[in-house]
């Protein structure tokens, strides 16, 4: 089986010759013409239903009606202006849709940015300078971006860390307890390393803030276990330590809320944004209590395209559809039908899909395999092999960690495009098991 790929590939080779490798981690030689919404075109003309929604930036697809008229109105007006200098309506006009939904209806403002990556940034930056601390907690396998400090919070793969320290001082990682854990253990467990390291070595007096993924995306899809979320919180309020949502993933409904931390009860002292905050446009934000924003004066975190006029007008206009009844029914009609799709996949095929992750329209999928000596272990070679069928019959999805299948369509998908996505899931699965998958697409694995 095989795609014709002639224009992709050649495309393929003149980006070897000026892109920095470092730009791509690509599983498959597609190279894109276009996308409509759910469905992505590539340069000889195949047809691909969309399960990665541009690493979840694209939680309404690409070319959403509203979004597009959004930013044509937009740029009738003007393309951007640094908010730097001039006050910017669309800025506020988001600002104070962002705010009203804030967990808890805290009053809260937004610093807005160029990425996930500055959020994270801004993220740092307004902890210290609110609490007067320097050290962060983070946790291991979270994932929050390429900027030196977004790198210097991550702990998910040396790739990012070879050869570029050193790194920010004063982060400490520390294991992090999914939802997929037994609540005995957890119970048991889960704060026990932070507790010793407050006793030995980490005075939590001069930890500024815990910043943690609801949902660890680059993981493998893993939600915080219910038990772990509340004493990590408990642990922070005891201590005076800022508890701070990372959701540059999971924000805008991908999760089936505004925000994934809204699962868990907890009303953060600040949330970090980035991908579909900008609607499929380049933004990042940090909201947070308003004491906190106000505990930076300019020029502590500005950008002269942060914030870009266009962005903010496509979140705006994204974030009033996904207010709406609409929106509403096709996530609660989607997240269903995911969900037991899932459930099938895993009953046709339990001896390979054997666990199933994530919250909502963020999912993901293990494939493992059987070791007569050392029992149940991932199965990296059959995952990659599984996901490159699934190319070549049409369906564009991509791995996490070593074999969890990354599943995050467009939030609005059409009803036909998931369940024909899931069917070639199956399919792909079944030629694997079946031998018919030969060791020669390898040759395209540059994934996780």
């Amino acid at each position: 089986m095989g795609l014709t790929t002639t224009k992709s590939a050649a495309w393929i080779q003149r980006d070897e010759k000026v892109i920095a490798p470092c730009q791509h981690f690509s599983y498959f030689p597609l190279t894109i013409q276009k996308v409509v919404g759910d469905i992505i075109f590539d340069q000889d003309d195949n047809q691909f239903i969309d399960f990665l929604s541009s690493a979840s930036s694209l939680n309404l697809g690409s070319g959403f009606p509203a979004v597009t008229a959004a930013i044509k109105e937009q740029l009738e007006l003007y393309s951007q202006y640094t908010p730097a200098y001039i006050y910017n309506t669309k800025n506020i006009s988001y600002a104070e849709r962002l705010t009203s939904v804030y967990p808890g209806g805290a009053s809260a403002k937004v610093c807005f940015g160029n990425c996930g990556s500055d959020a994270n940034d801004a993220a740092i930056k307004f902890a210290r300078a609110y609490t007067g601390r320097t050290k962060i907690i983070t946790f291991i396998n979270g994932y929050h971006g390429s900027t030196y400090g977004s790198i210097s919070l991550s702990a998910v793969t040396t790739r990012m860390r070879s050869k570029m320290g050193p790194f920010l001082p004063d982060i400490y990682n520390f294991p992090f307890y999914g939802d997929d854990l037994e609540d005995e253990v957890c119970e048991r467990e889960c704060i026990k390393e932070l507790e010793r390291a407050f006793e030995a070595y980490l005075p939590p007096e001069e930890v500024a803030a815990v910043i943690i993924e609801p949902l660890q995306g680059d993981a493998g899809l893993i939600a915080a276990h219910q038990i772990f979320m509340k004493k990590l919180y408990a642990l922070c309020k005891k201590y005076g330590i800022l508890f701070i949502a990372e959701e540059v993933q999971q924000a805008f409904f991908r999760t089936g809320k505004w925000f994934s931390i809204e699962h868990y009860n907890i009303v953060p002292d600040g949330i970090i944004m980035g991908k579909s905050v900008g609607a499929g446009l380049p933004l990042g934000a940090f909201m947070a209590k308003e004491e906190i924003m106000d505990s930076l004066p300019a020029p502590a975190h500005l950008f002269t395209l942060g914030g870009h006029a266009l962005a903010c007008a496509a979140g705006c206009a994204a974030f009033d559809y996904m207010q709406g009844e609409e929106f509403q029914h096709i996530l609660a009609e989607n997240e269903k039908a995911m969900e037991r799709y899932l459930k099938n996949i895993m009953e046709k095929f339990p001896d390979i899909a054997t666990r199933k992750s994530g919250k909502g329209m963020s999912r993901g999928l293990a494939l493992t395999r059987r070791d007569s000596e050392k029992g149940t272990l991932p199965d990296d070679v059959g995952t990659y092999k599984v996901l490159f069928r699934s190319y070549e019959k049409g369906l564009v999805i991509i791995s996490l960690g070593k074999n969890v299948l990354r599943i995050q369509p467009p939030l609005n998908i059409k009803p036909e495009n998931l369940e024909r996505g899931f069917k070639i899931i199956e399919e792909s699965i079944q030629e694997y098991l079946d031998g018919k998958i030969t060791d020669e697409v390898l040759k395209f694995k540059k994934g996780w």
